[in-house]
């Protein structure tokens, strides 16, 4: 019998699973080779460790907390998925983006405008460029137009820019909430 067989041997000896044919095969190789003895020994020593091992009886309650565990674990992935989908909210749309971006760019052009020495260091806020006498002859526009309907553009577009920016931030079962309570205080012609 050669080294490589009787060491795929070895455990099934060890566990008595070989036949008598078997087993005598591999006596006899173990009486002559030293190195597969000591692999031999090497796994009885194992074997009665491992026999010698004395089983510990789990608790009573073992099943109970590990349930428990399991349900506060649950209730914590709940409350994670919950908060990943509190923020999900505040990811703006295409659109929100680009009206957020154009009001900046507003708001920096009419500041621009008002503060001759940024005007004077910007090409394009030197006045003489169309978009500077665009935006000049716009800012000159709203600001003759009467002070009162001034006041009423402006409150109705505050107004629904405000809406506007509620329903994108709140979570569409409010804006299906919404656009209920909108549709039922419609009157019907």
């Amino acid at each position: 019998m050669h080294c490589a067989k009787a060491t795929r041997q070895l455990q099934l000896y060890v566990d008595k699973q070989l036949n008598l044919e078997q087993t005598r095969a591999l006596e006899l190789h173990l009486s002559t080779c030293s190195t597969c003895c000591r692999e031999y020994f090497l796994l009885e020593e194992i074997s009665q460790a491992l026999n010698r091992i004395e089983l510990v009886r789990e608790p009573e309650d073992l099943t109970m907390n590990i349930m428990r565990r399991v349900a506060v674990s649950a209730q914590q992935v709940k409350v994670n998925e919950q908060e990943v989908r509190s923020f999900a909210n505040f990811r703006p749309s295409l659109s929100e983006m680009l009206t957020a971006i154009a009001l900046a760019t507003i708001t920096m052009l009419g500041i621009m405008l008002d503060q001759p020495s940024v005007r004077a260091v910007l090409p394009i806020g030197n006045g003489h460029d169309p978009l500077s006498l665009f935006m000049i002859s716009s800012w000159h526009a709203l600001v003759s137009i009467n002070a009162d309907t001034m006041m009423l553009f402006l409150w109705v577009l505050g107004t629904l820019l405000g809406i506007w920016i509620t329903l994108a931030v709140a979570g569409s079962d409010m804006r299906d909430q919404w656009y209920k309570a909108v549709i039922d205080r419609l009157p019907v012609w």
